[in-house]
């Protein structure tokens, strides 16, 4: 994984929300709770998007936005202006 580039969902939990992915980008690289990221499938297409629920300075867990094609091997892009900072 680039130091902020898109970084694969390792983990996918069912919980009384919905589904709830766990991947490795965090605080140090600007994710923040509440922040929205885009989901891409391993050919490069957005297949979602996820809510950030919590984070530490190298991970964060997410919901899942309504019904999409997110799996494991996905990857979780920071928003454009996220890189910019």
């Amino acid at each position: 994984m680039a130091k902020d580039g898109p970084t694969e969902i390792y983990m996918i939990k069912k919980s009384a929300e919905g589904f709830i992915v766990s991947f490795r980008l965090g605080t140090d690289q600007g994710v923040t709770p509440g922040m929205e990221m885009v989901v891409l499938n391993e050919d490069g297409f957005q297949v979602g998007h996820v809510t950030v629920l919590s984070s530490t300075e190298t991970e964060s867990e997410a919901l899942v936005a309504g019904e999409s094609g997110i799996e494991l091997g996905c990857r979780v892009r920071l928003p454009a202006a996220a890189t910019q900072a």
